[in-house]
């Protein structure tokens, strides 16, 4: 179950050092169509930690999974999947 509280992504991310966020959107800046603020479901250091839960959850609500750092740890890519 997600925090009640909806926090920016960059303070997540801030928090969060050097892990994966999984993150129920709740406010999209619509120029960029980029995520602003969420609601914190899960963190961990391991990405697999959050994919399985994502997974679970997948396709009831608008989730983001991120990496608190900009430079993605060495092996890991970005991709970008989109679903109608």
């Amino acid at each position: 179950m997600p925090n009640k509280k909806a926090y920016r992504i960059n303070i997540l991310k801030k928090r969060f050092h050097k892990e994966w966020l999984l993150i129920e959107v709740s406010k999209i800046d619509t120029k960029t169509t980029t995520p602003t603020s969420g609601y914190l479901i899960t963190h961990s250091p391991q990405r697999q930690d959050v994919y399985k839960k994502a997974m679970k959850l997948e396709g009831k609500k608008p989730l983001l999974i991120e990496f608190s750092e900009d430079k993605l740890p060495k092996g890991f890519a970005a991709a970008f999947f989109l679903h109608a």
